[in-house]
């Protein structure tokens, strides 16, 4: 993988934003970012961590060592139970 270098081209996508079609593909670190151990033993829960920072988020802590949960929301899919009206409610408020 090559470093991109400025400048980028000017991109713009519709919600949600994925990954795929971005050129240069973002580097969330998972071939970048080597970890140090430095959250061995901690666990983190993650939210988002599908995309974006919350992805790279949950690359870097892995990498440093941390048990995670990662948490997200598909918005592709929760957009079509909406359309459907076939949301139901599946856990309280905690």
């Amino acid at each position: 993988m090559t470093d991109p270098r400025p400048p980028q081209p000017e991109q713009q996508q519709s919600m949600p934003g994925l990954t795929e079609p971005m050129d240069p593909r973002p580097d969330h670190g998972e071939k970048s970012y080597q970890g140090s151990g430095k959250l061995s033993g901690k666990t983190a829960i993650i939210t988002g961590g599908d995309s974006g920072i919350g992805r790279a988020v949950a690359i870097a802590f892995a990498r440093e060592g941390a048990d995670i949960l990662i948490s997200y929301l598909n918005e592709e899919e929760d957009g079509k139970k909406r359309r459907s009206g076939s949301r139901r409610r599946v856990a309280g408020w905690c």
